[in-house]
């Protein structure tokens, strides 16, 4: 099977995880929003926040420098792995001392306690990463796919009967621990079929992927930084119920990127490696990315910003009125982060984790300015100040990042996107009239009105959409039939 039938098939299984590991988190948000208090939410966000930035470091960003460089010996990957070992319970013990620290920094004591339990997520998911990167290496996406579908489904239902049990926030942090667990465990049962790490460690036959690593590392824990920056700073200004309902509003609009646009750039990145050096091929293919992402992710985006007044309740319950109004500018975040998600894929098939990580670098301290000037008047005009850079990044990080790396015209991308951002604009806009019309019709209510305002959009987006991707549709369509005809042929 050729590389892009490869790609084609990966992506399908990735695009699958996606949506049912999606599905199930935000079921677990319905159920859970209506069983605690938007504290509980706050004071998860403000634990997570840390554990976040340290499970990026749990890996000893040795985990992409494995799919750049096209080939290892079993004695790297053996020393690889050990560093992954040790790089986990260091984090977890400098959170486990720091803990009482950023409790007093939020004036919450619980933190402390979440960040001590929590933290068993950093070792636990070191000891899998190098079994995970391997999967991913050679597009094994179906064990990948079944492996976070059945960890996601444990964690949702630990939530949901340590919740109903009474066990408030912990029920939430114990979720993400039983995830986290299964999913290493899942990885290493795999892995151990092929490979078991040797009692050998030789960190200067790594030499080059430390380098490579060290730099991955700071640019993917700059980059965590860069977008939960927001979290820590509203936690510690506003508090956790104000934190609450903006991490809710969060996971509502910005979890379609924080999670579909990972697993689209996971295919991605080992694609585009292996093309590292035909400039024309990875203009292609980013081209094809970032139309895929916008056709896919955009309008998620858009529905949850033109049905949240009643959306929010509808799933949700009530006490959540200060979610549906961060939504829609939440939306507009998304929009441009959306864009600006693809080009760590060219810049690390590139072999430039340097550049990334001081681009990151920048966006970290821009980024803590904006949100600390922005604390100081109010959460809306945060997120305004945040729209305001992130479109800046957009713009820049485009030309820096893409543009000179594969010799991509502004032109050229502004042709790809712009039909795409037509049809979006055009499919909003209807359903926007329609909403100002809907909202006075008396028997209007909650599901009346989300599911009339986003049938229209999908009734005006999906021929329209189909006209510009029906090309891109069939090829992928016509790949993944070539590969049932080959497994066939081989029946």
């Amino acid at each position: 099977m050729g590389l892009q039938q490869k790609a084609y098939r990966s992506a399908g299984w990735s695009g699958l995880s996606g949506m049912i590991s999606n599905s199930l988190e935000l079921l677990k948000y319905i159920v859970l929003a209506r069983l605690l208090s938007p504290g509980d939410f706050g004071l998860l966000a403000m634990a997570m926040v840390i554990i976040s930035i340290g499970r990026i470091f749990a890996d000893g960003g040795t985990s992409n420098a494995v799919i750049h460089f096209r080939n290892q010996t079993g004695r790297q990957l053996s020393t690889l792995f050990w560093i992954n070992i040790l790089a986990g319970f260091t984090l977890y013990g400098i959170v486990f001392f720091t803990a009482p620290f950023f409790a007093s920094f939020y004036g919450e004591p619980e933190v402390s306690r979440l960040l001590r339990l929590g933290g068993v997520i950093l070792p636990v998911y070191a000891a899998g990463a190098i079994y995970e990167v391997m999967l991913r290496k050679t597009l094994s996406f179906k064990y990948i796919t079944i492996s976070e579908c059945t960890s996601a489904t444990l964690g949702f239902a630990t939530a949901v009967v340590l919740a109903l049990s009474g066990w408030g926030v912990y029920s939430l942090i114990w979720s993400h621990i039983v995830t986290a667990s299964s999913l290493s465990l899942f990885y290493i049962a795999n892995g151990l079929r092929t490979w078991r790490p040797a009692f050998r460690f030789a960190p200067g036959e790594v030499r080059s992927h430390i380098s490579f690593g060290l730099y991955q590392m700071g640019d993917r824990g700059l980059g965590v930084y860069a977008t939960r920056i927001d979290q820590l700073i509203i936690g510690r200004f506003f508090g956790p119920d104000i934190l609450g309902a903006y991490h809710l509003a969060y996971h509502l609009v910005l979890f379609p990127i924080s999670r579909l646009s990972p697993l689209l750039n996971r295919v991605a990145l080992p694609v585009f490696s292996s093309r590292q050096d035909n400039d024309a091929i990875l203009r292609n293919g980013y081209l094809k990315l970032m139309r895929a992402m916008m056709s896919i992710i955009a309008p998620l985006f858009l529905l949850a910003a033109l049905t949240a007044p009643w959306l929010v309740p509808l799933l949700f319950g009530g006490g959540w009125e200060l979610a549906i109004q961060l939504i829609p500018l939440m939306a507009v975040v998304g929009l441009f982060r959306m864009l600006g998600n693809p080009s760590g894929n060219i810049v690390l098939a590139k072999g430039r984790a340097r550049l990334l990580f001081l681009w990151n670098l920048g966006a970290a301290v821009v980024s803590t300015v904006v949100f600390l000037t922005g604390a100081h008047y109010s959460v809306f005009m945060l997120l305004w100040l945040y729209i305001g850079a992130n479109v800046i990044y957009f713009i820049v990080g485009q030309s820096i990042l893409v543009n000179r790396l594969i010799a991509l015209q502004w032109s050229r991308f502004l042709r790809s996107i712009l039909p795409l951002v037509s049809v979006l604009a055009v499919s909003c806009l209807a359903s926007w009239l329609y909403r100002v019309w809907a909202e006075g019709v008396p028997y209007s209510n909650e599901i009346f009105l989300t599911a009339s305002i986003a049938s229209l959009f999908l009734i005006v987006y999906l021929p329209l959409v189909w006209r510009l991707q029906s090309e891109l549709i069939r090829e992928v369509f016509q790949a993944l039939m070539i590969k049932d005809k080959m497994n066939h042929a081989g029946q």
